[in-house]
């Protein structure tokens, strides 16, 4: 699942995993337009060509977002009170864009045909025009037409506003005008047999190769609905098989074909085959996750106090993890080949670990961009971040905690990264609290979305440890046969200090980053990923002398 469109396959006849064209037709705020050529083939509406206004939406969160934005802040309050003047009229009849203009050049959607006589452009030319325009004023006039004809009535309305900026210029995110499923509406239905053999190279929002099964009736399950076994919860099922049972959903293999419903199967068991939902089968009425209930803070700046301190958390978090990732031996060595399946035990538990460090990342920079977004849009105090420090306690569940420390990844440590992570803990608590003050209608909705994420990936980082637990605990009760022993190094051997080195390089260029807002292309970004790789290859080396580094 992607939720940036520079990440999707995009395309507009109709796309892959969104239609394009699907963006434009919000195009002017407060509008909705549809992009026809005429309405049906065999009884065909030549005066339906070109843009035509199917919606008015009075309260379009478009703007309230210029309120921010002072090249088009002016224009939100007269658009809206223009739309509610004139929705009783273009309400009535059909209506159809006649013309755009922007800095100072008017593009009609009309052109001379072979006699001289104004002809509307079909609705592909159309969009490609109004692909053209640039976030910014912009005037457009409206025409009034008569079913099956091609010349207006020449009753219009000329209205001044902006073309809509489609996503958030910080996050990247859709804007809120557009409601879930909308990207994909118009997109093919692949409820036919000719998607059996379009794998995920065509059908890659409609139908997923492999996904995850559902917890059956009476088993135990976590608050995301997922089953609390890991090894159900995580093993990667076919969603093509043609045993749908339980004992045939065996883990998807790198080919299933001879295992999945075949051409003549699919035109008669296609509705066996389950809805996916969040990358999860599921038979039954979906249940979203209950809302987290918690207090919201008094203030903004107890909000970003919060964040704070939970950015430092993520910070120890990810040092804790990567410390014990690298006390697991490493399956390249003749030792660990010597036992393949000890091998790709240790391959297994390795990656989830880096996994689960790296998700931990993802999380300390999405909490000092709330902190960022929050102060940037008048929230709260200037400076409040950026938020770099290492907590300097990590809860344990409920108010317990337990002071932070560098360790290898026996099974004691391995229940503190499952107690860290547990649902519902103090951790996922916090977060609670800051979901539930973004929840207020002073806050824009795309910083709630951000911090949910953190709780949702949250609960599979307590999947991912309990999975480790489960692979683990096969080699006896301190995991001896899976550890290398460390210890913490000391900066007076050259390589340990030129690792903590470039540990402090890293800090150094996120805190730069950070602090500036731009959080995925910035140069500073990308020296700290270029320098994260040097700093584990500087780890590996030294664990494998048992060596370990001091971060903190």
């Amino acid at each position: 699942m992607v939720t940036r469109l520079e990440d999707s396959v995009g395309n507009c006849y109709p796309g892959l995993e969104l239609d394009q064209r699907n963006l434009d037709r919000r195009f002017f705020p407060g509008l909705i337009f549809e992009l026809d050529d005429q309405a049906d083939a065999s009884t065909p509406d030549v005066g339906r060509r070109g843009a035509q206004l199917v919606g008015i939406q009075i309260t379009d969160p478009e703007f309230a977002a210029a309120a921010s934005d002072p090249a088009i802040s002016a224009l939100a309050g007269p658009l809206r009170n223009e739309l509610n003047n004139q929705g009783t009229a273009l309400g009535d009849g059909r209506w159809f864009l006649r013309s755009v203009e922007q800095g100072g050049r008017t593009i009609s959607t009309r052109i001379p045909d072979t006699t001289g006589e104004l002809v509307a452009l079909d609705g592909m030319l159309v969009w490609r025009l109004i692909r053209s325009l640039e976030p910014g004023p912009a005037t457009i006039v409206l025409e009034k037409r008569e079913p099956n004809v091609m010349v207006p009535n020449m009753e219009t309305v000329s209205l001044d506003g902006w073309r809509r900026r489609y996503v958030d210029p910080q996050t990247g995110v859709i804007g809120p005008a557009y409601s879930p499923g909308e990207m994909t509406q118009s997109m093919c239905s692949p409820w036919q047999h000719d998607f059996r053999d379009c794998s995920c190279y065509y059908w890659a929002s409609n139908h997923p190769d492999i996904v995850l099964g559902e917890a059956e009736l009476g088993e135990p399950t976590l608050p995301s609905g997922a089953p609390e076994n890991p090894t159900v919860a995580d093993t990667p099922i076919d969603w093509l098989r043609s045993d749908r049972l339980r004992a045939g959903s065996a883990a998807a293999l790198t080919n299933n074909r001879a295992f999945e419903i075949d051409h003549y199967e699919i035109n008669h068991r296609w509705q066996e085959l389950n809805v996916v939902l969040e990358g999860r089968e599921i038979q039954r009425i979906y249940e979203p996750r209950q809302a987290d209930l918690a207090n919201p803070f008094n203030t903004p700046d107890e909000l970003a106090d919060a964040l704070f301190g939970l950015a430092t958390l993520e910070h120890v978090l990810v040092l804790e993890y990567l410390y014990a990732r690298y006390s697991l031996i490493d399956p390249s060595t003749p030792a660990a080949n010597a036992r393949p399946q000890l091998r790709d035990d240790l391959v297994f538990a390795r990656h989830l670990m880096l996994r689960t460090a790296v998700s931990e990342m993802r999380h300390l920079r999405w909490a000092n961009q709330l902190l960022w977004e929050l102060e940037h849009a008048g929230f709260i105090s200037p400076g409040r971040g950026p938020s770099l420090g290492i907590a300097t306690e990590v809860p344990t569940g409920g108010d317990n905690v337990r002071p932070r420390a560098l360790r290898s990844l026996t099974p004691n440590v391995l229940l503190d990264f499952i107690a860290a992570e547990a649902p519902s803990g103090r951790l996922d608590g916090q977060y609670a609290r800051v979901i539930s003050t973004l929840r207020l209608p002073r806050y824009p909705s795309t910083l709630q979305q951000i911090a949910a994420q953190i709780i949702a990936d949250g609960m599979e980082h307590f999947t991912r440890f309990s999975q480790i637990q489960t692979i683990l605990q096969e080699y006896g009760p301190g995991f001896a046969p899976c550890l290398r022993p460390i210890t913490l190094g000391l900066q007076t051997d050259p390589d340990v200090a030129a690792a903590v080195a470039t540990y402090a390089e890293i800090v150094s260029d996120l805190a730069t980053a950070y602090a500036t807002g731009d959080m995925e292309d910035a140069r500073s970004i990308a020296n700290a990923r270029t320098k994260m790789f040097d700093l584990d290859a500087a780890c590996e080396g030294l664990a494998a002398r048992g060596v370990g580094v001091p971060f903190f």
